[in-house]
């Protein structure tokens, strides 16, 4: 039997993606399916909740999964600990872990949703016996996400064993799966400029600054990452190497036109609904 791993992000599309190929896909039957959440610890509450509801609702297994560094021999490496939604992280630990170890990440070195994520995920798969190759990953990018698995010729961007359902099988968009949900009897209830880890550096500047006056509190942890394990010259998150004290002090200096008109930060990087693994 040939095997799927589902790659559960804690967004909409994905938990649509995981019911549709779960209830609707012809060749399900055909596959052992594992569907696999990667806790980074910064998620937001409404998003761990949906996906214990998702668990719940619809009487499946979703293994959660934290990635920590090794402790075994030299170099870096991941290691997973399996959590449930009761234990899992919620203070950022397994972030701090890795920070610890590679420092902070950014757009010149967006390692986190790789170690975080993909490695940890790796790891629990490797430890119930599958290995590298063995299996097929489905990824949560609907038919309109072009950017995500298209280059600027057209051309496939995502690797052989990497399965698209919503783009090749069952092809939606945005507005599709949002509908979809509305017929739900539960749907993910966090606010739009959440998305997963609450202030991760690939959001854009102006929805980082709206969280800066809709929460502020919610930038205390990123700023003691950037003050204990920053490096001079290169000590923050966010792009044009700006702390989370200066976004605040931006957010509640300039209007938020001003703030979009601003070309400090380059927007080769941006966060939608989640950080895909794969």
């Amino acid at each position: 039997m040939k095997r799927l791993l589902i790659s559960f992000s804690g967004g909409r599309t994905s938990a649509f993606m995981c019911w549709w190929l779960l209830n609707k896909w012809e060749q399900r039957h055909e596959y052992e399916i594992k569907i696999v959440f990667a806790n980074t610890g910064k998620e937001v509450e409404g998003t761990l909740f949906f996906i214990d509801e998702c668990a719940q609702e619809w009487g499946i297994d979703i293994v959660w999964v934290e990635g920590y560094p090794s402790e075994k021999g030299k170099g870096w490496a991941v290691n997973h600990k399996v959590v449930t939604y009761e234990t899992a992280a919620r203070k950022g630990e397994p972030f701090e872990a890795m920070i610890a170890r590679l420092g902070i990440p950014c757009s010149e070195a967006p390692f986190c949703s790789d170690q975080l994520k993909r490695a940890a995920i790796e790891s629990y798969l490797r430890s119930v016996g599958w290995g590298n190759n063995t299996y097929e990953v489905a990824i949560g990018i609907r038919v309109e996400e072009t950017k995500r698995y298209l280059t600027k010729k057209g051309k496939r961007k995502v690797k052989r064993n990497r399965l698209l359902p919503l783009v090749d099988i069952f092809p939606v968009d945005k507005k599709w799966v949002i509908n979809w949900w509305k017929q739900q009897k539960f749907d993910l209830d966090i606010h739009v400029d959440d998305g997963n880890c609450d202030n991760c550096w690939k959001k854009a500047f102006t929805v980082l600054s709206r969280n800066a006056l809709r929460k502020v509190s919610s930038f205390a942890w990123w700023q003691q990452m950037t003050d204990r394990y920053g490096k001079k010259g290169k000590s923050n998150f966010y792009r044009g190497n700006i702390s989370p004290a200066k976004i605040i002090e931006i957010a509640n200096k300039e209007s938020q036109e001003r703030i979009k008109q601003m070309s400090l930060f380059d927007v080769s990087y941006s966060c939608g609904e989640s950080c895909e693994p794969f």
